[in-house]
């Protein structure tokens, strides 16, 4: 008894040192189960799918508090109207005030929600929710949908507006609302349902004004060649229905013992769908070519130099010609040297004559192309007035004990250098001066190789950039693991405002021939030119390291690569001009198509690397942003572990 009355005493000990215990130990509750589950709708007013439509206003149910995620970005009406719908949120349920005024006959609408309704608690979405309604007796039933692609990334585009038009003129995506809109989602998805039994011409566009029209020159845009008209077909499939029925199978061994099993069967039934089309609708969006030139702007921020500045690239055959100088006989013949930018956009005029740049403000008449209302090159004259004045630099205070009178600061020709202390074997060595300099004053220029520890002169190829005038290239055949020297001599050179150089000496090392990988990349279903680009870096700052144009199956090579990672694409090149060319709406000319090669290169020193490369392919090209952030997450990983 005393044994029984001791194991109850302890029970009861233990029991009063856990809740001494846990009242002592204060703490929070959990908050139970993560809510996974999202929103459910569970009333319409009016229902979805009515027919007869006359109601001004459209209420939205939910079996909980729900909120709108970026609803202005995601809601799209179609057809839509000349004054969008307003969607606001009222706890439960949310309501969308309908123009009525403003809805058109006979039409089907959809209310497209996309995934812009969430719970409030964890942000679940509803899902893609469509509210669907007819103004006639009957509901359109048909459907279209597809995909639209950045043209020169080949990447997915979100929130482009797709435009569906029964009127096939190319000005009505211009001048008209369309009949039918959709929107991408971020896998650059669309789908527009509840449209009519009829032809269309499709486009999407990146709608800058939010008019849902397409403004050339301002919007992105990318088309189908082809009119489309949805079809429907209904299409039997056999289906698999588990587990339907359980039977037990009794069978005697030879020695007469029973075996009991149990057999599930499956019913396969024969089931009715309806396939809605086309559904692989396929778009490329591209920035067209502007094409009004026009003068933009012009400059004098230096004395010497005018600079004007045009809409677009283009021939814009820009002369300049000086007036209210007729008493300086000649100044105004060949006063200017002209340096020119790529696209000959940005023309700098600099000025020769040292009594012109000293005027403070010169009147130039300028006679160039422009275009006109018509789009038409047309020759005209403006007149611009350009100023300069000095910058008045503060003045150093003089030491007490200084007497001297400050003397004027000194200025040199300036010029920079692409050479560093170890230098490619397939680099020209690049200079670039600030104001122009003649080409004979290269001459000064002098380059040594080290050959057995004495400095020997050697020859090498000067040329001038054909555009920029003031860039010159020093060519030679470097030799491996060779050290060279390039000097000027003190005052050696001078520009054309007279300024002198400082003495200079760079000495160099070229690497040796085993510290640069290769690719070797077998181009095969060549059928028109194509420009193989070898490059590194993201979209936004994308740098095209080599280039090769091919007109055949055949063998690239892109060697003298330093250790690193690289990326191949390939330019097919419709025209021959060797770069990519983008498109043109109202002409009906698609961008040249861009392919990505989807496998990264990682070369390492003396490291080749075999690879074949099919341009007849379709490759679908993965986000470089998501890639590296499935790399940072894994080396964090990594690092955990």
């Amino acid at each position: 008894m005393s044994k029984i009355f001791w194991n109850a005493f302890c029970f009861a000990a233990i029991v009063v040192s856990l809740i001494i215990y846990a009242c002592a130990n204060r703490g929070y509750p959990e908050g139970g189960i993560k809510d996974e589950i999202p929103p459910k709708v569970i009333k319409e007013e009016p229902v979805s799918f009515s027919t007869d439509f006359k109601a001004k206003r459209v209420s939205i149910y939910f079996d909980e508090f729900v909120q709108l995620k970026e609803i202005n970005n995601k809601f799209v009406m179609s057809p839509p109207a000349k004054k969008n719908p307003k969607v606001s949120l009222r706890g439960k349920y949310i309501v969308v005030d309908l123009n009525a005024d403003t809805l058109k006959p006979n039409t089907t609408y959809t209310l497209d929600f996309a995934d812009a309704i969430v719970d409030n608690n964890e942000g679940n979405p509803l899902g893609y929710y469509r509210y669907v309604f007819s103004t006639g007796n009957t509901i359109d039933s048909l459907e279209l949908s597809g995909k639209v692609i950045d043209a020169q990334t080949q990447l997915p585009l979100l929130n482009a507006m797709v435009l569906f038009y029964e009127n096939h003129a190319d000005s009505a995506a211009i001048l008209e609302l369309p009949s039918y809109l959709a929107r991408t989602d971020s896998a650059g998805m669309f789908r527009v349902t509840n449209i009519k039994d009829t032809v269309y011409r499709v486009l999407a566009i990146e709608d800058a004004n939010r008019d849902n029209k397409f403004t050339p020159e301002n919007d992105r845009v990318a088309f189908v060649d082809t009119l489309v008209r949805p079809v429907m077909s209904r299409v039997m499939r056999w289906d698999t229905i588990r587990p339907d029925t359980t039977q037990i199978e009794v069978r005697r061994s030879r020695k007469g013992e029973l075996s009991v099993k149990q057999l599930t069967k499956d019913t396969i039934v024969q089931r009715e769908y309806i396939l809605y089309g086309p559904s692989n609708l396929f778009m490329s969006m591209f920035e067209e070519e502007p094409t009004q030139l026009y003068l933009d702007n012009e400059l004098r921020d230096e004395r010497e130099r005018l600079d004007f500045l045009f809409s677009i690239p283009g021939d814009n055959q820009l002369k300049a010609r000086l007036l209210g100088l007729h008493l300086l006989d000649g100044v105004d013949k060949d006063w200017y040297i002209t340096e020119r930018s790529a696209g000959n956009d940005t023309l700098k005029l600099w000025i020769k004559d040292s009594s012109i740049y000293k005027i403070d403000s010169l009147l130039v008449e300028l006679t160039y192309m422009r275009t006109d209302s018509l789009r038409r090159l047309v020759w005209t004259k403006d007149t611009v007035k350009l100023n300069y004045k000095d910058k008045v630099l503060p003045k150093k205070k003089k030491k007490k004990d200084d007497e001297e009178e400050d003397k004027p600061e000194l200025k040199f020709l300036e010029f920079t250098s692409n050479i560093a202390p170890t230098f490619d074997l397939n680099r020209n060595i690049v200079l670039d001066f600030d104001k122009p300099i003649r080409p004979s004053e290269m001459e000064k220029i002098k380059l040594f190789e080290k050959v057995d520890s004495n400095w020997v002169a050697i020859p090498f190829e000067i040329s001038q950039d054909s555009l920029k005038i003031r860039r010159f290239y020093l060519d030679n055949k470097w030799k491996p693991e060779t050290e060279y020297q390039l000097t000027i001599d003190s005052m050696a050179m001078h520009n054309l405002y007279g300024l002198y150089n400082k003495k200079f000496e760079k000495t160099f090392k070229t690497k040796a021939e085993e510290d640069y990988g290769k690719i070797f990349l077998n181009v095969t279903g060549v059928e028109m030119p194509v420009v193989v680009q070898l490059y590194q870096g993201s979209d936004k700052d994308l740098k095209i390291l080599q280039e090769k144009q091919v007109f055949k199956d055949g063998r690239v090579t892109f060697d003298y690569l330093n250790e690193g990672t690289y990326m191949i694409r390939a330019i097919m090149d419709r025209n021959g001009n060797g770069k990519w060319d983008t498109g043109n709406y109202l002409k009906r000319i698609q961008p040249e198509e861009i392919k990505y090669f989807p496998l990264d290169f990682k070369i390492k020193r003396n490291f080749d690397v075999e690879q074949e490369f099919d341009v007849k392919k379709t490759y679908v090209r993965e986000d470089p942003s998501k890639k590296k952030n499935e790399e940072e997450n894994n080396k964090k990983r990594g690092r955990s572990r």
